[in-house]
C-alpha cells in the first residue's frame, strides 16, 4: 500500500503545500512542492531499507524534505530536514511504542503539536536552530 500520488500538508502557519508524485522506485517516492520549480525545487522524499536478518533486522524508513532556493547570485542553497525511523522487527519493539516516540518528537519540536493555524509554538525548533539540546 502506498501514499497517493498527491500529498497535501500544512505548512508552520497551517497553510497548505501540495507535493505531487515525481518518481516512484523499489524503495520510495519523491513528490515536488507544486508552487516550485525543477530549478529551485521543494521535495518530499521516502525511502525504505531493510538490513540485518530474522531476530537482528531492522526496517528504516526516511521522509525527507528539502527546500531549494537561489541566492542573489543564483547559486543554489538547500535546506533538508529529514525524520528517519530506525526499527528493528523483534516483537519487543511495538507499533504503540514507535508511535509514542514519534509523539514525542511532534510535541518537542511543534510546542505542543499543531493547531488549526499551525505550529503550537517554535520555542523548541528556534533553540534546536540555535544549537542548544
Amino acid at each position: 500500500m502506498s501514499f497517493t500520488d498527491t500529498q497535501t500538508l500544512d505548512d508552520a502557519s497551517g497553510d497548505d503545500v501540495v507535493y505531487a508524485l515525481v518518481s516512484r522506485d523499489a524503495q520510495g517516492t519523491v513528490r515536488r512542492d507544486v508552487a516550485t520549480t525543477n530549478a529551485a525545487p521543494g521535495l518530499l522524499t521516502i525511502k525504505h531499507t531493510k538490513s540485518g536478518a530474522g531476530v537482528n533486522a531492522i526496517d528504516r524508513h526516511l521522509v525527507q524534505f528539502s527546500r531549494t532556493v537561489q541566492d542573489s547570485e543564483n547559486v543554489p542553497r538547500t535546506a533538508v530536514i529529514n525524520f528517519t525511523m530506525s526499527v528493528p522487527q523483534a516483537s519487543v519493539i511495538t507499533a504503540t511504542i514507535v508511535n509514542d516516540l514519534v509523539a514525542n518528537l511532534v510535541d518537542l519540536i511543534a510546542d505542543g503539536g499543531f493547531t488549526g493555524s499551525g505550529f503550537a509554538g517554535i520555542t523548541a525548533l528556534t533553540q534546536l536552530g540555535r544549537g542548544e539540546s
